[in-house]
């Protein structure tokens, strides 16, 4: 391969480090394998700082600046007197690509999905136009977390399924709810979560540097990690204001249980939308809430997915409502919980992967039983290592096996 487009569907570039451990795989794979190909990443935000981590050149998509700007439009380039700069050299770069990915969630339904607006809409544009320049396309760790409802993604999901050379998602459950809806299931296949497929970069030594950078240091002995989210998409903020009472009560009772600090790593950090899409701002509202909060630690720098990935070589244990945090404690064979996601097939499906079906707690539980279930961990944390150490190897090579996967489709043309 000569050259390829990857773009994210509502993912990707937006500081969300899981989904950014996604295309880190699928870059890393291809610079590994194909070391003279060019990478076009298709960005919200094109940035410099991205281009050099990630080993590609970013350009202009479709979505607006902000969520501000995008109210009561279609996507940038598609409204009368817009600026077309943009359509121009996106329709440049696919037409000369070998391959466009569309990755991510293409099928979210977090909002509408409508002509020329949201998720699925964004995929099946790009789409589309790679038809229409006759470039293949594939879709890249797809997860369809929930039934496919609406009548516009469905069709959405028809026409981006059924024209991809491969469409590969991440777990039995995705594929479940993609063939519900009736589509040709002949080119999907299931490879995992592409995250397990990242290649580090740095090691624990410079972990504790990016820590120094803001007077972190960390005491001797063992450390807890932890991090949550707010589902601010369905939750109003007086509900996520009493879950973060709760969790500030897990963690205190953490604290009075083991004794240990908790370094609180955040694994989102954009700007330019909600401000609960930025973990630091969750935390803030956790740590207000609590008693001992001279047992925490917290990461309020900016950090790049591989530097937030690095700080997991430093804790013993590891506490989110975060999919991909999770999986970065797995990964550095550190026992986790994770809490449950609105999203059914969400934060499960992982765990299965993983042998660690047990390993779930959920806000509506008895405060008293998740402090069970935080002290289970910790009590066997040996015996979860040796479940991770089993079935972390398959994972990993199954998510760098996506590459390959997307190159052989094209053979079938």
């Amino acid at each position: 391969m000569k050259k390829v487009v990857i773009t994210g569907a509502s993912t990707y570039g937006v500081k969300n480090m899981g989904d950014d451990a996604m295309l880190a795989t699928l870059t890393q794979s291809i610079q590994r394998d194909y070391p003279d190909c060019e990478i076009i990443f298709i960005a919200r935000h094109p940035n410099l700082d991205y281009d050099k981590a990630f080993g590609f050149t970013s350009i202009k998509n479709l979505d607006h600046d902000s969520r501000e700007a995008s109210l009561g439009r279609f996507f940038m380039g598609l409204n009368k007197g817009d600026d077309t700069a943009n359509l121009k050299r996106i329709k440049q770069e696919i037409e000369e690509a070998d391959l466009l990915v569309l990755g991510g969630n293409s099928f979210m339904e977090v909002s509408n999905n409508e002509f020329l607006r949201g998720v699925s809409s964004y995929s099946a544009t790009l789409g589309l136009l790679a038809k229409f320049l006759g470039t293949p396309f594939a879709l890249y760790g797809l997860n369809v977390v929930d039934p496919i409802e609406n009548e516009t993604t469905l069709a959405h999901a028809k026409f981006l399924c059924e024209n991809a050379t491969v469409v590969t998602v991440r777990e039995q459950s995705a594929y479940n709810n993609l063939e519900a809806t009736g589509v040709d299931m002949n080119n999907v296949m299931i490879l995992g979560d592409p995250a397990f497929g990242i290649w580090p970069e740095y090691d624990a030594d410079y972990a504790r540097s990016v820590l120094a950078r803001e007077n972190i240091t960390l005491p001797n002995g063992p450390i807890i990690g932890a991090n949550y989210r707010h589902e601010y998409w369905v939750r109003s903020d007086e509900e996520f204001f009493a879950e973060a009472e709760k969790m500030a009560n897990i963690l205190d009772n953490m604290i009075e249980d083991l004794g240990h600090p908790v370094l609180l790593i955040p694994n989102c950090t954009y700007t330019n939308a909600n401000k609960w899409q930025d973990d630091r701002v969750v935390h803030d509202e956790v740590i207000k809430r609590m008693k001992h909060t001279n047992m925490i630690k917290q990461i309020k720098q900016d950090l790049s997915l591989f530097e937030t990935y690095s700080l997991f070589q430093l804790v013993d244990m590891h506490l989110s409502n975060r999919r991909h945090s999770s999986i970065f404690a797995a990964l550095n064979n550190v026992p986790f919980l994770s809490f449950g996601s609105i999203f059914k097939g969400h934060m499960s499906p992982f765990l299965h992967d993983l042998g660690l079906e047990d390993q779930m707690a959920y806000m509506s539980e008895d405060t008293d039983l998740i402090r069970k279930k935080v002290l289970n961990t910790w009590n066997n944390r040996d015996s979860i290592k040796d479940t991770l150490s089993k079935n972390i190897a398959y994972l990993q090579q199954s998510a760098r096996s996506y590459l390959k996967h997307l190159v052989n489709s094209l053979v079938d043309i």
